[in-house]
């Protein structure tokens, strides 16, 4: 069987790990304590977007009255204490598992911060799959794109032949930005309504994504 990619790059936070309830969650902690309105998982995934201050703007928060650190801090802390709760996307684990069996090279590239994103894919178990495990030097999750281009940089796999998977718009605008094929997964942060409206090609869930890109 030949594929037409021959590198996917994965993103972490809700494409590969299931964890959109939590973050809402979290957020809704938040929102509590500064008597702000809470916000349902239907309301997040239609609203979440980066950079993550601009998101928390638009649900609430008055960064006049705090530093966004506050908030920011909040939600980071939350997150790892309580990250192992969590569980992998239904089929992640095997889909991965099959694209190495495959020989086919895979990347994990994620807004997190560097060191908090190797910790989470090596507690579930993944890395020895993966050849690349790449977060940022930030706790802001401003974006990925200066990490994915140096990536890119290093590799002698055409761009054609590379393939970005993720849940959010941040995932195609960085796709954009490195001129790369976009797949986006729906169970994510981000709802099907405003991934279909990029034009990428858009999955229900990592299963059909793969049945897909084998025959591709």
């Amino acid at each position: 069987m030949t594929m037409k990619y021959k590198h996917i790059i994965w993103d972490w936070n809700g494409t590969l790990l299931n964890d959109t309830s939590l973050c809402a969650q979290i957020l809704n902690d938040s929102l509590r304590k500064r008597d702000i309105p809470e916000i349902t998982v239907k309301q997040y995934r239609e609203k979440f977007l980066f950079p993550i201050k601009t998101f928390y703007e638009s649900i609430g928060f008055d960064f006049d009255k705090e530093p966004f650190d506050n908030s920011n801090n909040e939600f980071n802390t939350g997150f790892a204490n309580q990250f192992k709760s969590l569980a992998l996307q239904p089929f992640a684990k095997d889909t991965i598992i099959k694209f190495s069996e495959q020989k086919i090279m895979q990347t994990v590239l994620s807004a997190s911060r560097d060191d908090r994103l190797k910790e989470q894919v090596s507690f579930f178990d993944l890395t020895q799959h993966l050849q690349h495990v790449i977060g940022t030097t930030n706790l802001y999750a401003h974006g990925k794109e200066f990490e994915g281009e140096e990536l890119l940089l290093t590799l002698d796999i055409p761009v054609e032949e590379t393939i970005i998977i993720g849940d959010t718009l941040l995932d195609f605008n960085v796709a954009q930005y490195l001129k790369i094929d976009c797949a986006l997964v729906s169970h994510g942060h981000n709802d099907m309504k405003r991934l279909d409206e990029t034009g990428a090609f858009t999955f229900s869930d990592i299963q059909e994504f793969y049945n897909w890109v084998i025959t591709t």
